[in-house]
């Protein structure tokens, strides 16, 4: 694996929306919902974040228009709320992470989720001036995290457990996504941060001198490393049950998408595609690119769910591996 932060790419988190007109209109011959000018899907989606690339990719290098799919983002502000819109049918798809679905897939939602998957994405980073370059010097120390109780302290906690830290040991501060991460680093008001690989780059080359460590993406991270997901896609069972054709094509299109990004003949493309994105110089969405684009991957298995069911719910039987639909598209 490679060097970098994570969520999941170009941060944290973690999901796409995309807006359907037609959620409850005509069927058509397949008995799938949509319009005659292709099939409409509102997908749920972070704003500015990697993690999302494929669904990015499927529709630059129109692999969404190959299947006939009109897809439209809807822009969620949070997992939790990436989560409530679906759930809520404001969305028909969307990326999640496996820390806010599998609770509300226990809770009896009736949620089916849906390859690919893109690999867990998290690291801590510190400022090259705290000296701080291992998770044993953070004794006392302040760390910002998404939101308290959010993966990035999961995470955090799950780290401090392997190396022998109390994580009792350490404060944990709630400093948002990685807008709101970078001036309460810069400002002082906690020590290190749990981000992702296009949070420590994008900081990066905003000239914060930075120290990356116990990276998930370079193998840092034990079983995290190994099986950890960052996100991953969701539908209803309902909306997948009526339109099981369209949920394929969509699942299709975004299996293109990570064939694609895998696919080092494409860096140039990708590379300007993440400069976008991010709003990076095309040095830093390069160093992005290396990092994270071999870090999509399109099946999983059992053993591999339990490690992200126990991550997320703390048992890892809490959510069985039939709840994802992993030939969907193949």
């Amino acid at each position: 694996m490679n060097k970098a932060s994570k969520s999941a790419a170009a941060g944290l988190g973690f999901a796409l929306f995309l807006l359907t007109a037609c959620s409850g209109g005509s069927q058509g011959t397949s008995g799938d919902q949509g319009a005659a000018n292709g099939t409409k899907i509102a997908l749920g989606s972070f704003n500015q974040n990697s993690i999302t690339f494929p669904a990015i990719i499927a529709d630059e290098q129109g692999f969404f228009k190959k299947e006939g799919l009109d897809v439209q983002p809807s822009i969620a502000k949070s997992g939790p709320e990436l989560a409530a819109q679906l759930i809520g049918g404001s969305t028909q798809i969307a990326a999640v992470s496996p820390d806010n679905i599998i609770p509300s897939i226990k809770q009896g939602q009736p949620i089916t989720l849906l390859p690919p998957y893109g690999k867990m994405d998290m690291q801590f980073i510190a400022p090259k001036s705290s000296r701080i370059t291992d998770v044993k010097d953070l004794d006392g120390k302040r760390i910002g995290v998404l939101s308290r109780g959010s993966a990035t302290e999961k995470y955090a906690r799950a780290i401090f457990k392997e190396r022998g830290v109390n994580p009792d040991s350490v404060t944990f501060v709630a400093v948002g996504g990685a807008v709101t991460m970078e001036p309460a680093l810069r400002n002082g008001k906690v020590d290190a941060v749990i981000g992702s690989t296009s949070s420590y780059i994008t900081m990066a080359s905003h000239g914060l001198d930075l120290v990356p460590f116990s990276d998930a993406l370079t193998g840092d991270a034990g079983a995290l490393s190994r099986d950890g997901i960052q996100v991953l896609w969701a539908t209803t069972k309902d909306y997948k049950a009526q339109n099981s054709g369209t949920v394929n094509k969509f699942c299709k299109a975004l299996d293109s998408a990570v064939k694609w990004i895998n696919n080092d003949a494409n860096r140039d493309a990708g590379v300007k595609s993440l400069s976008k994105l991010l709003g990076l110089k095309p040095d830093a969405a390069g160093r992005l690119w290396d990092q994270i684009h071999k870090s999509f991957f399109t099946s999983t298995d059992a053993a591999a769910w339990k490690t992200n069911v126990d991550f997320s719910a703390g048992t890892p039987n809490a959510v069985p591996f039939s709840a994802v639909d992993n030939t969907c598209g193949q």
